[in-house]
């Protein structure tokens, strides 16, 4: 129900985007208090960017479309805020941060918003000095937006939205691009902004670990509707619904083995798991990918020497590498380390040093129209393969492009995707995660032998994770070959059969999971952080499952 005191006041809003003949958010009615921090969680396409461009005021603003119910922000209906007024209530950094950057230069960028909304140019230089040294960016003032890593950028969309001093500040996936540390460093920064300066924080994300750990109260949107919304605790509490996939990993193991009251902490599931030790199986057999294969394969892709600068920057460094038939590839690094750069170099995209040679032949030698039918390559922009009108039209255009008439792995591929009910919507419309999955699509649906993917689990909520890895589980035992660049070390634990670790160009460490995981310091997963002194083996939640489960079995 609607608190009449609460700092933001939802009550009975329902929203249909302009064009579209259902709502999308369907009788919230909803809460926030000044100075807490609540995490907005759901299955991609449950409305949770929407809502929040609604507490802003862009949705209908901007959008348009048709709203019903009511939205306040510090007692004021937000479509009857004057837009400067707005600006000092709240505002909204997004999944993107090339999105909402306009200028060349990071401290021209944080002023430029203050200018826009008329703030007195005394106050300019003050707030945007002092914005900067708070997100800890005082060393970036002056350097060039596109210089930054994705880490960066968003630290300086931050400083930009904090430099407005706003009352609120709504964060949409602000952690979607970036590698564990600088996710890490977003989640801490938006705690600081929270605990220090008294800003209303709403996260929107599918990364869920530490957003669940900062946030005050839990939001859980369901098919445009309120799900659940309450304490950590309350959420906890609830049954086995489906909605513990919601909890972070070392919460879903405490609910798992027992345990009524919530732990506070890693720590504390840790002693848990160690107290359930006793009379349980020491270790669990470690079981190989069922794609694996003994004895010699098919080498498709090989590198030797793979060297590829930009300018005077080096970014792979004599790079040796081979891929044989059957490959299922997670390559993990920090960001700027080169991954998307190799998968690019492998899809014969920019020029090289060394040699990348596919079946024999070298890449640079092949013609486009030629490696599109041995190489799929998806990247982390699931915007560069929108030029259609529909989702439909999206995946017969790539048939279109290699002269393929049949038409019939379209549907196939839109079922395995969950995309059918969106067939014929135009794909800008779409969600985040949504767009991520038409952009797999758009390359699946002409079968390669290799298929490349960059970042393939950006924007997709965990039972969209769990059938895009059976979907590509399936096409690798067909036989196709996969290698794709990923944060989400969970994701490719389950998944891929072997694994590259890239650290400033170079690979640091390869081969199987026990071989690249098990002492993992910061590249692996949090079940083996929590069982690798207590049940050594235990690398995924369903392990740990397993063992509990086990009774000493």
């Amino acid at each position: 129900m609607k608190d009449n005191k609460s700092y933001i006041s939802i009550e009975g809003l329902s929203y249909r985007y302009p064009a579209e003949k259902e709502n999308v958010l369907e009788d919230i009615s909803i809460g926030i208090e000044s100075g807490e921090v609540v995490f907005i969680c759901g299955d991609s396409g449950s409305g949770k960017t929407t809502l929040g461009k609604c507490m802003t005021g862009a949705v209908p603003g901007f959008y348009g479309g048709t709203m019903k119910g009511s939205l306040s922000v510090n007692g004021i209906e937000i479509s009857r805020m004057e837009h400067r007024r707005r600006a000092s209530e709240i505002t909204m950094v997004f999944q993107d941060p090339e999105r909402q950057l306009m200028m060349s230069r990071v401290h021209r960028e944080i002023a430029f918003g203050l200018e826009n909304v008329g703030v007195d140019p005394a106050q300019i230089k003050r707030r945007v000095w002092e914005s900067m040294q708070f997100c800890n960016i005082l060393d970036l003032w002056d350097r060039e937006i596109k210089t930054l890593s994705g880490g960066q950028k968003q630290k300086a969309a931050v400083a930009a939205a904090i430099a407005y001093l706003p009352k609120c500040i709504i964060f949409d996936e602000p952690t979607s691009q970036l590698d564990p540390l600088a996710a890490e460093e977003i989640i801490a920064l938006i705690a600081k902004i929270n605990r220090e300066l008294g800003i209303t924080a709403v996260i929107i994300e599918q990364r869920i670990e530490r957003c669940f750990e900062i946030s005050d109260r839990i939001l859980l949107m369901e098919n445009g509707r309120v799900g659940f919304y309450g304490s950590r605790q309350q959420f906890y509490s609830l049954g086995e619904n489906g909605r513990s996939r919601y909890l972070p990993i070392h919460l879903r193991l405490a609910k798992h083995a027992g345990a009524v009251e919530m732990p506070s902490s890693v720590k504390e599931t840790r002693r848990l798991m160690a107290s359930k030790a006793k009379g349980l199986a020491p270790s669990v057999e470690v079981a190989a990918h069922p794609s694996r294969e003994v004895g010699k394969r098919e080498e498709l892709l090989r590198m030797k020497g793979l060297g590829v600068s930009f300018g005077s920057r080096e970014v792979i460094k004599r790079l040796d590498l081979s891929v044989s038939k059957g490959d299922f590839t997670g390559i993990f690094g920090p960001n700027g380390a080169g991954k998307s750069t190799l998968l690019k170099a492998a899809a014969g995209l920019l020029k090289y040093s060394g040699s990348v040679r596919l079946k024999g032949s070298e890449v640079s030698r092949y013609r486009n129209s030629d490696i599109g039918r041995v190489i799929g390559y998806v990247s982390q922009n699931p915007n560069d393969y929108i030029s259609k009108d529909s989702v439909y039209e999206e995946l017969k255009f790539t048939l279109d492009n290699f002269g393929c008439s049949d038409c019939s792995a379209i549907d196939e591929v839109l079922r395995e995707l969950e995309l059918e009910a969106v067939k014929d919507k135009n794909p800008r419309d779409l969600s985040g995660g949504e767009r991520q999955r038409v952009a797999i699509a758009s390359v699946l649906v002409n079968r390669p032998e290799i298929l490349l993917l960059d970042e393939p689990t950006r924007g997709l909520d965990s039972k969209l994770k769990q059938q895009l890895g059976k979907l590509l589980s399936k096409l690798n035992r067909s036989g196709v070959t996969i290698i794709l660049v990923t944060h989400d070390i969970e994701f490719a634990t389950e998944f891929c059969s072997r694994y590259l670790l890239l650290f400033s160009g170079e690979i640091i460490s390869s081969g199987t999971r026990e071989e690249v995981l098990k002492d993992g310091i910061f590249y692996t997963t949090a079940a083996n952080k929590i069982f690798r002194d207590i049940a050594p083996g235990i690398y995924t939640a369903d392990q740990a499952k397993g063992w509990l489960d086990s009774d000493g079995r």
